[in-house]
């Protein structure tokens, strides 16, 4: 089963999203490590985590996935177990 245009457009968003997340945590570390700004390190995080569960969600239960988790066409939302890029139209 082929995912439909939609589906293809989100798996897009998702992995962009999760090359974002990544950035932001690595300039969140390097904050604390090297500018020794933990105010600035936590607070990023902190958006990186908000970001997570409000933008990176499965499209038919609506709960928050594991951006840390390698996503593709066909994976599996652990909650209610359903094929996160097919059967969207």
């Amino acid at each position: 089963m082929k995912i439909s245009e939609k589906g293809q457009t989100l798996l897009a968003n998702y992995k962009r999203f999760q090359k974002i997340y990544i950035l932001l945590l690595a300039v969140a570390a390097m904050s604390f490590v090297f500018l020794h700004n933990y105010f600035f390190a936590v607070a990023l995080a902190v958006f990186t985590f908000v970001l997570e569960t409000k933008y990176y969600k499965c499209p038919h239960c609506k709960k928050s996935l594991n951006s840390r988790k390698k996503i593709a066409e066909d994976s599996c939302c652990p909650n209610c177990n359903k094929y996160i890029f097919k059967d969207l139209d």
